[in-house]
């Protein structure tokens, strides 16, 4: 995703550390660590996304791959969380999370219909509450191919180009 977006002319920085080894449990406060050292660094950022895999199962456990077809090749649906505040998690703009998660969502329909699950709105934080333009991004599931979630990262790192054009 990081390579399509900068070849689209849009300037990253990618963080490649993985905050939920040796344990779950802690995970996003070592990732608002990592999040909060970017934004001092460079203070240009404007968004900051978190990706990762969802983990689907029915009710018997059996793992879900959430797929499309785009261009004829298999690509794993992706879903993007915007949470909301009642006032528990000091995310004041949350909304404005919300306007970019409907922004990408709607780019990508247009461009790739069928990629995105519907935006997960709710009462979740996942670090949003640090600056606006915060999302997470579940790319597929734990029983999609790496294949479909890399073309999946190709495909939204396009309608995120293009949708960020827009904001421009």
């Amino acid at each position: 995703m990081a390579e399509t977006l900068a070849e689209n002319g849009i300037t990253v920085l990618h963080d490649g550390t993985v905050h939920d080894y040796p344990s779950y449990t802690g995970s996003y406060d070592r990732s608002e660590e990592t999040i909060r050292a970017a934004l001092a660094q460079y203070p240009s950022i404007k968004i900051v996304l978190d990706i990762h895999r969802d983990a689907i199962a029915d009710d018997d456990s059996t793992r879900v791959a959430p797929v499309a077809v785009i261009n004829g090749q298999s690509a794993a649906q992706f879903m993007i969380i915007a949470g909301c505040d009642d006032g528990r998690f000091n995310m004041p703009d949350y909304i404005e999370n919300f306007k970019l998660a409907a922004l990408i969502q709607n780019m990508s329909q247009a461009m790739h219909e069928g990629l995105a699950r519907p935006v997960l709105f709710d009462y979740r934080n996942y670090n949003q509450h640090i600056t606006t333009g915060s999302l997470l991004i579940e790319i597929g599931s734990h029983a999609n191919s790496l294949d479909e979630a890399l073309y999946t990262a190709q495909l939204l790192g396009e309608s995120m180009a293009a949708a960020l054009t827009v904001l421009s």
